[in-house]
């Protein structure tokens, strides 16, 4: 059964408070009706509704004034502003404090119909993430999403990270993959003023080129082959939140192009729809890539790089910050010991050794599989080296040390270091990019480049 659609019309006009509900006679929409500022206070303080048809010029107050306080509390309804300006002005003023959308009247019912039900997804969505966050946050209790370290330098990226959070500003996480840039970006949120809604993410190197405006914007039912329902898009889920952008340098130009647009001014327009939408949403992106690189070789483009660079923090490699991985190890083996039920999981001074010594190419993500790798293989509660931490050494191949007099470009290493990984797993290309830290996506098409 169909949840049904609680909606408050608020009009001094009876004729329309009468004939509107009659003309939408959708069974899973319930009307209530309000004739004045004073009864619509009365009707949202005593009952739930999911959506308000508002009209801007009641007798005792007029719409601009109640919108604040009929959206308001803890699940609050969407609000649909019904004006009879026809110049757009005061729609678009209603809009940009805080109504889902505006009709001008007199009102099509069809029109007033497709906005209830698209301000009730939108309501629906928003309540289940908040149902999420607080199921995430009873299961997570106590536990801190500060990224683990120990070092100088990881503490004072980390103290500036701290201050910036609590300002609304786009950041740029960058660093090799496995650095932690998402967790970074995570903590970030979590300290920021929209922590107490869930940050929406995307990793734009696992999405298909189609369907990233889609994906990022929503879009109207019937807008193409395939779209049989409308489609609330990640840029409104994260209305009032945070949206985090993984690999930001696998995002097309053509879709750069929107994403600036929606940075500078708020606006988005979902596939197949003649109007525009607006939302507050602050954007973290994070790359492996050198994106001022990207922007001399015409991958990305200038303005945006600019636009996403107003504050950026580099994630340094684990080699360059070993002082972290006895922290990061005591903090993985104390999950692996919960998890795999086994209290006394421990390392030996030998394998303590190896870890310390080993270069990480993969970072914290290779760390943190190889000791889990290490746990689930060994046969007591102390973990060895020689035996059960079967740690990756990258040699270099013949090539590369007879021709060592010329050393070779980064994208040869690159191309290198992707075959041993490539050879390493048997051919086995998804199992590859996990250990490569990229998508298969981006295997596939580095592969194709090689003639591979």
């Amino acid at each position: 059964m169909n949840q049904n659609i609680r909606v408050l019309l608020a009009d001094d006009d009876p004729v329309l408070r009468r004939l509107l509900p009659s003309q939408i006679t959708a069974g899973d929409i319930a009307f209530t009706t309000a004739e004045d500022a004073k009864s619509v206070l009365a009707r949202v303080r005593g009952d739930e509704f999911d959506v308000v048809l508002l009209d801007l010029n009641l007798p005792d107050a007029s719409g601009f004034e109640l919108l604040p306080t009929v959206r308001r509390g803890e699940n609050p309804p969407e609000v649909i502003i019904l004006t009879a300006d026809t110049s757009l002005e005061s729609g678009i003023e209603a809009m940009r404090r805080g109504a889902y959308d505006y009709v001008t009247k007199p009102a099509n019912p069809l029109q007033v119909e497709k906005l209830i039900r698209k301000a009730f997804e939108k309501r629906s969505l928003v309540l289940e993430n908040e149902r999420y966050r607080v199921a995430v946050r009873r299961q997570n209790e106590g536990y801190t999403v500060k990224p683990v370290h120990s070092s100088t330098v990881m503490n004072v990226i980390l103290g500036q990270a701290e201050t910036v959070a609590k300002l609304d500003t786009t950041i740029l996480i960058t660093g090799e993959s496995g650095t932690g840039k998402d967790v970074m970006a995570r903590w970030i949120h979590a300290l920021s003023p929209r922590a107490d809604h869930p940050l929406v993410s995307i990793n734009c190197g696992a999405l298909p080129e189609h369907l990233f405006e889609s994906e990022f914007f929503g879009h109207e039912k019937g807008s193409f082959t395939g779209a049989t329902a409308a489609k609330t898009g990640l840029v409104e889920a994260a209305d009032g939140s945070t949206l985090f952008l993984d690999e930001i340098g696998e995002m097309p130009l053509v879709m750069q192009v929107k994403l600036l647009h929606f940075l500078e001014n708020g606006a988005f327009r979902p596939v197949g729809s003649n109007r525009d939408r607006r939302a507050s949403v602050r954007i973290i992106a994070a790359t492996n890539k050198d994106l001022a690189s990207e922007v001399r070789d015409g991958r990305f483009r200038m303005d945006l790089f600019y636009r996403l660079n107003v504050v950026s923090f580099r994630l340094p490699p684990l080699r360059e910050r070993r002082d972290d991985i006895p922290a990061l190890v005591d903090s993985f083996i104390e999950r692996l010991r919960i998890r795999f039920n086994r209290p006394k999981l421990t390392f030996s001074a030998n394998a303590k050794r190896q870890i310390m010594e080993h270069q990480w190419p993969g970072n914290i993500r290779e760390l943190r599989n190889v000791l889990e790798r290490s746990a689930a293989l060994t046969r007591d509660d102390v973990i060895d080296f020689i035996e059960d931490l079967h740690l990756t050494q990258f040699e270099p191949n013949v090539d590369e040390k007879q021709s060592s007099a010329t050393p070779p470009t980064l994208a040869e290493l690159e191309r290198r270091h992707i075959l041993n990984v490539l050879g390493l797993t048997g051919g086995h290309r998804e199992r590859a990019a996990v250990i490569l830290g990229i998508t298969s996506r981006t295997l596939y098409r580095k592969l194709a480049e090689y003639g591979v």
